[in-house]
């Protein structure tokens, strides 16, 4: 799969009318320093370590996420596994995949993404969506309309351009 320059102008456009804020499940395994940086940006939070105890199955943060209708926000790559969390049923999944002891590699990692993508993605649209942030760039994992599973991932160079390719 080859690498090209991101095409601003013909991104897809957001359709008119309200639509809801992005709103993140924060997840056990998220440093502090991530979740006072993301509550400072304005973000709505609801930590999985206020909601219940700290130890709970995967599943259960997914059932749980899924019932409210909020984005998982997670550094566990099980969330990643459509196997054990299907695209088709999730609320939206943002992985970090960035070692939680470098949460400055994670903060990076994360506002890179919400500024390119995440801000521009409304709550109502994550649904069938999974996101793995990785410390340059992203991989965008959707199923579509059409009933089919599109994996595009990104990359922001040193220049300043955003790259992308189509991994399938």
């Amino acid at each position: 799969m080859e690498w090209r320059e991101f095409e601003w102008d013909k991104a897809p456009s957001m359709p008119p009318g309200p639509h809801k804020k992005l709103k993140l499940y924060v997840d056990i395994n998220i440093p502090e320093p991530l979740v006072q940086e993301l509550r400072s940006a304005g973000l709505t939070l609801h930590l999985a370590r206020e909601l219940g105890p700290a130890s709970r199955p995967d599943a259960s943060i997914y059932r749980e996420a899924l019932q409210r209708g909020l984005v998982i926000l997670t550094m566990d790559s099980d969330f990643w596994q459509d196997r054990e969390h299907p695209l088709q049923t999730t609320a939206g999944i943002i992985f970090i995949d960035v070692p939680p002891d470098k949460p400055e590699k994670a903060c990076d990692a994360l506002a890179r993404f919400y500024a390119l993508f995440a801000k521009h993605y409304p709550l109502d649209w994550w649904k069938g969506t999974k996101a793995r942030v990785y410390e340059y760039g992203f991989v965008l994992r959707i199923h579509t309309w059409e009933g089919r599973i599109s994996e595009e991932e990104f990359q922001l160079k040193d220049s300043g351009k955003l790259l992308t390719r189509v991994l399938r």
